[in-house]
């Protein structure tokens, strides 16, 4: 197991759920969050990416999420269906 790799909140790293690696990049001066979209709902937050870092997930195939910033925390920035090996830099 690669400790480099992280796996939304919530979701185990040893399930047989079939994951795919994406990356998120803050390239910003404060963090982001990013939640999981279910039902066309935000759900439950997935990760924190801070500022000026990059982290390397895996998550199930066929996600959405949402980002959402520190500095707008009652607006969503983008909606995302995430895409095997895709690097995601914010903004």
């Amino acid at each position: 197991m690669d400790p480099d790799i992280y796996y939304p909140y919530g979701l185990p790293f040893f399930t047989n759920q079939p994951v795919i690696p994406v990356t998120f990049v803050n390239n910003e001066d404060h963090f982001i969050k990013i939640h999981l979209i279910k039902k066309n709902k935000i759900e439950n937050l997935a990760g924190i990416i801070f500022p000026k870092e990059k982290k390397k997930y895996h998550f199930p195939m066929n996600t959405f999420v949402a980002i959402i910033t520190e500095k707008k925390p009652n607006k969503i920035q983008c909606y995302i269906k995430l895409k095997k090996d895709t690097i995601y830099i914010y903004p």
